[in-house]
């Protein structure tokens, strides 16, 4: 089985079998039924983007699985959850740079496969710079006139031509 260390948190590569590394993210709206309003639903906006992590660590591995606990657990010094620099071809893909645990991390004993199938979320906390999703504006040319506009000719001008 591979164990090539798809994921990396913090430069800190996660190895587990068979890893399999899948985004979502999720479109909230809100059932406006029964309201007075024309719409049956009303946009609440976007969610944060999320990574679902699933792979096997081997029963022999045990300290991996330790190590993506206490990864899962550690926070920072004003007790939020740690964010960490999130390294993946998916992750790059999407734009997530930064991400915490989220929801719940999970290691379910796989007995005929001598190991934990473990699966969990890393949720964005800083994505790239809008800035990086935009086409680069043209550079600014002056406006066309307006089809129909006469030029402005001063007066003294053609008072001051010979008649014919």
């Amino acid at each position: 089985m591979s164990q090539t260390a798809l994921l990396a948190l913090d430069g800190e590569g996660i190895a587990m079998q068979n890893m399999l590394v899948s985004p979502s993210m999720q479109f909230q709206e809100k059932d406006q039924s029964g309201q007075t309003s024309s719409t049956a639903n009303a946009e609440q906006g976007i969610k944060a983007k999320e990574l679902r992590v699933s792979g096997l660590v081997t029963f022999d591995d045990e300290a991996v699985l330790q190590r993506l606990f206490q990864l899962a657990s550690a926070t920072e010094a004003s007790g939020a959850l740690k964010k960490y620099r999130v390294a993946n071809a998916t992750a790059t893909a999407i734009n997530l740079r930064e991400a915490t645990f989220t929801g719940q991390i999970d290691a379910v004993p796989q007995e005929d496969r001598l190991a934990w199938q473990v699966s969990f979320h890393p949720c964005v906390k800083k994505a790239a710079s809008r800035k990086n999703d935009r086409p680069e504006k043209a550079t600014r040319r002056p406006a066309p006139s307006k089809q129909g506009q006469r030029a402005r000719v001063r007066l003294p001008e053609l008072m001051s031509q010979p008649t014919k």
